[in-house]
């Protein structure tokens, strides 16, 4: 019987920028299906599909699963952390297949192409399992129907969907009548994207998906972990509305916020809020940011007066200008 080879563990850089660094997040020693406490079938892992693969978290879990995934493709926006996969973690397994999604995002890739989606490089039908963890809470609102449609694309007849959101109740705030998402960031759309749960459900009904099962978070306003499935006729939803579990979501509900109770180690884990820092009594005029930055730093590039002087398409100019001021890091 031929050993398998080591699995190389991601360095401390990488793992930085997919949250848990903790070598023991990476790690599956026992072997065991890696969402056996929520009841995955053995079915279910044949063929999965990660949605925001990150250095190979979960990849390097499911390579020590049994039993192994008989495919696995993994794509993420930052170029190295894709990079670092396909060079470590597919000689390890070529059924474990990883590129690069070449999609903007300010914070994860200000280099990638200037496009905010891009179809999953996979045929339709093909994946029992598709994976989405920190994913959508990180995506604005056009960008999350979309790939949710492309989940419904890629699941087979009798695929699971493991997402993770955060959620809000719209209904709790009487000013936003029209706004179905809450953006933490003015300088950075994806860094946290809360969604209301009304409309999180009636998207993925009206995309075909229904939910098989919720979990809230283990510290209210966290992640809440859904799987979503195809779509049947007499399909009830399992997912909460209204006062249902309202004390887990983000900001005001119809109940108390849930006090914590998970051990302490659990919950340090989880994170704590960032502490409040209050800036000078003067604050100085705020930088531009996003595409204002991008703009006003062509402006003022020689290249703005050979754009007007060829009458070249400015789309092409300000890419070649994005380009070279993020190889030099400016």
């Amino acid at each position: 019987m031929k050993s398998t080879p080591s699995i190389p563990m991601p360095p401390p850089d990488l793992r930085d920028w997919v949250g848990p660094t903790d070598i023991a997040e990476f790690d599956n020693p026992s072997g065991t299906p890696i969402y056996a406490e929520i009841g995955l079938p053995l079915k279910a892992y044949e063929t999965v599909f990660d949605f925001g693969c990150g250095c190979g978290r979960i990849a390097r879990q499911l390579l020590q699963q049994t039993p192994r995934p008989q495919r696995y493709v993994g794509i993420d926006v930052h170029p190295g952390l894709s990079g670092w996969c396909r060079e470590n973690l597919s000689p390890v397994d070529p059924h474990f297949e990883f590129s690069h999604h070449d999609v903007y995002s300010p914070n994860y890739a200000p280099g990638n192409s200037l496009r905010l989606t891009q179809a999953f490089p996979v045929p339709s039908t093909a994946f029992s399992l598709v994976i989405a963890h920190s994913v959508f809470t990180h995506l604005t609102k056009s960008q999350t129907e979309y790939y949710l449609s492309e989940i419904a694309r890629i699941l087979t007849p009798d695929g699971v969907a493991l997402t993770t959101w955060l959620f809000f109740d719209r209904a709790s705030f009487p000013f936003l009548p029209e706004l179905y998402c809450l953006y933490t960031s003015e300088a950075d759309f994806a860094l946290a994207v809360i969604y209301d749960r009304e409309w999180f459900l009636a998207t993925v009904r009206n995309l075909g998906l229904g939910v098989l099962m919720t979990r809230p978070p283990v510290v209210a306003g966290h992640q809440w972990t859904v799987c979503l499935v195809r779509r049947t006729p007499d399909m009830v939803d399992q997912f909460p509305l209204g006062s249902d579990q309202a004390e887990w979501v983000c900001g005001a509900t119809l109940k108390p916020i849930a006090s914590v109770t998970i051990p302490p180690e659990e919950l340090a884990k989880v994170g704590k809020p960032p502490v409040l820092r209050v800036g000078p009594k003067k604050p100085a005029p705020p930088p531009l940011f996003g595409a204002l930055e991008e703009l006003d730093f062509f402006k003022r590039s020689w290249a703005w007066r050979i754009g007007h002087a060829l009458t070249s398409p400015m789309r092409i100019l300000r890419r070649w200008m994005r380009l070279v001021r993020h190889r030099l890091g400016m």
